[in-house]
């Protein structure tokens, strides 16, 4: 007698009900986990406009570790005190950076990019040593006045392999997925 036999198709219906189900909610779970299109809000609507076009201030000021290490760094109030410290300008964002800043525990920035754990992306490596500019993969965020709520390039597995192929990189599975 074969196992399947002892079922009945009712039985056999709800089993794969339920395993329908289970897998579905197993793509929901991963979708909402690595949604790239989730909303991120920001402490403070920093205007990078103002600041790298107009300031012309480098990347590397605010995002101290683009260029040694793996992940860029997003900057603490501190960083942002190093200019106002006091008053610049009048605008209701200065004002609450500088209240911010007085709290003992100051909110932090929030990454826009969140990669799956098994993914190994490096800074270092695609800004010191290929020469990326910022725009390949983080597009025109030198143009906002305000932090984009979502990345303004959706960078995708097909995004990373059509540049390594374009550059003529490598693209073994193994050397960013581990």
């Amino acid at each position: 007698m074969i196992a399947d036999e002892k079922f009945s198709p009712r039985y056999r219906l709800v089993l794969g009900g339920m395993a329908v189900l289970l897998a579905a909610g197993g793509f929901a779970a991963g979708r909402a986990a690595f949604n790239p299109d989730e909303r991120v809000l920001q402490p403070l609507q920093f205007n990078h406009r103002k600041h790298v076009k107009e300031a012309g201030l480098e990347c590397a000021g605010c995002h101290q570790f683009y260029a040694e290490r793996q992940h860029a760094g997003l900057p603490d109030i501190a960083v942002c005190q190093v200019c106002h410290e006091t008053p610049i300008t009048d605008s209701p964002e200065e004002k609450k950076l500088i209240a911010l800043a007085g709290r003992s525990s100051p909110p932090a920035f929030r990454k826009l990019f969140m990669l799956p754990d098994h993914v190994s992306y490096s800074h270092r490596r695609h800004v010191t040593a290929a020469k990326l500019p910022c725009e390949t993969c983080h597009g025109a965020i030198a143009d906002t006045v305000a932090p984009p709520s979502r990345p303004l390039v959706r960078v995708t597995m097909a995004t990373c392999v059509d540049c390594h192929a374009r550059q003529n990189v490598q693209t073994d599975c193994t050397d960013c997925h581990r």
